[in-house]
């Protein structure tokens, strides 16, 4: 059965199932902003470019650890995918995708990033 869903745009139709994330955006970035994980400095700030490139970084290493890399189809996808997606956040970020794929394949680099105490020096 399907359920009407009324948004500030209009009502849309809605399969069943878990319920959607409609509008979320904005309220589950503002929680990442002021999240207490980030430095007091940071508390409330927009991601900057650092942020962009250390998330970009982190989710190749997690596609690289998970083996998503195997297929060169996929990676150029997800590559291109991160590329547009990271451009909603920061607008020079898209710029860096192919250089934070190509950090995440370094062993060099990620094991410094772990002696680094989990932080990315050279940003």
């Amino acid at each position: 059965m399907y359920s009407l869903v009324v948004l500030p745009s209009g009502p849309r139709r809605r399969c069943p199932g878990p319920p959607r994330r409609w509008g979320m955006r904005q309220p589950s970035h503002a929680k990442a902003w002021h999240s207490p994980h980030r430095a007091p400095a940071d508390a409330g700030a927009r991601f900057k470019l650092k942020d962009c490139r250390v998330w970009m970084r982190l989710m190749f290493l997690a596609a690289r650890e998970h083996g998503l890399n195997v297929s060169q189809e996929f990676w150029a996808w997800y590559v291109t995918f991160l590329r547009h997606f990271i451009g909603v956040y920061e607008r020079t970020a898209p710029a860096y995708a192919e250089e934070s794929a190509e950090w995440s394949a370094s062993a060099q680099r990620v094991g410094a990033y772990v002696d680094a105490g989990y932080v990315m020096p050279d940003l």
